[in-house]
């Protein structure tokens, strides 16, 4: 049987360009002792992938180079196993190559036992990687209160539409920031914020002092940038600005350009705290935080959404959408079915 993969050719720098990648066709790799053999049925496309193709230290912990298989968060079946953790027929997720079989590391995977009321894609957005962001940024690192003024940028997103309406859910205020007037009305009349800001026809900053005149208690920020600055001209005192992401700065051709942030200042003056963080930082409490994901998800607080592409040959070209902010609901590509 063969194998069909996505390599990476050459680093990606700049805009995004599929042609970063090449597609191949190899025999299928045999497990070596402790690996197993996944089938993969579906994979994820995130903002990180586009940093993890830039090949840059300082844009992954992964030792990617060009000739590796490109990787990500996926779903998949066991076909042959050689660690004793798991076995032929587990479901399991985690990280492994944009392949359709693929030979994964036990320690970078997990086995779960999918429930008939729960579709699989929601495995791959509120039980994964995207929903323990939301959970650990929005509690953890957030310190997020039920009394506070909690604002989320990249609101219609995989990760901050998570974050947002478990704020909503918790007592909290909640305003999002998105770009456009549909993504903004699926904010307040989907998830049920209180506000919507539309970046791209508005003053974020004057929008945040009109709707936040005594400060933004909680920031959960996943593009960076102008907007950024923006939230940190209107903290409250005391402010947490939480770094999930920085989709902005992603496609930058020379770091060198870079935003730099003009209101820093107030970060001393407001007494506030800016913190960022991967979600492997707190590997060893993955089940509080899935424990917090599913009670929301059980009492209807989550609303699960999926974009779909059909087919691994288009995962290079469907990554076009996270960057842009196309898809609608959690991207991702299905390989193959159960």
């Amino acid at each position: 049987m063969q194998n069909e993969a996505w390599i990476i050719a050459q680093p990606s720098r700049g805009e995004y360009s599929p042609e970063c990648l090449r597609w191949e066709r190899r025999p299928i790799a045999k497990p070596s002792e402790g690996e197993i053999l996944v089938k993969t049925l579906l994979i994820s496309l995130d903002p990180t992938s586009r940093n993890w193709l830039k090949l840059e230290p300082s844009s992954t912990y992964l030792p990617l180079a060009i000739g590796s298989v490109m990787i990500g968060q996926a779903i998949g079946i066991v076909e042959e196993s050689r660690s004793p953790d798991f076995a032929p027929g587990d479901m399991v997720k985690g990280m492994w190559g944009w392949e359709r079989y693929s030979v994964a590391q036990p320690m970078l995977i997990e086995r779960f036992n999918k429930r008939s009321h729960i579709p699989l894609e929601a495995y791959l957005s509120i039980f994964s990687h995207v929903g323990r962001a939301a959970a650990i940024g929005l509690f953890e690192i957030g310190q997020t209160g039920p009394n506070d003024v909690v604002v989320v940028s990249g609101a219609a997103g995989a990760t901050g539409s998570i974050a947002a309406q478990m704020a909503k859910a918790q007592g909290n205020r909640v305003i999002g920031i998105s770009g456009g007037p549909e993504k903004c009305s699926l904010l307040i009349n989907e998830f049920g914020l209180d506000a919507a800001i539309d970046y791209k026809r508005e003053d974020v900053a004057d929008a945040l002092s009109q709707l936040c005149p005594e400060g933004v208690d909680v920031y959960f920020d996943n593009v960076g940038g102008p907007i950024l600055d923006a939230v940190l001209s209107n903290m409250a005192t005391g402010c947490r600005v939480v770094v999930c992401g920085a989709m902005s700065q992603y496609d930058l051709a020379d770091p060198n350009h870079a935003y730099g942030c003009k209101n820093l200042p107030q970060v001393l003056f407001r007494r506030a705290r800016i913190q960022g963080f991967v979600v492997p930082d707190l590997s060893s409490r993955m089940g509080e935080f899935d424990a917090i994901l599913e009670s929301f998800y059980e009492r209807g607080h989550i609303q699960h959404r999926a974009h779909v592409v059909e087919g691994l040959e288009l995962a290079p070209e469907a990554l076009k959408h996270v960057l842009r902010g196309s898809n609608d609901g959690k991207l991702m590509v299905r390989v193959a079915s159960i």
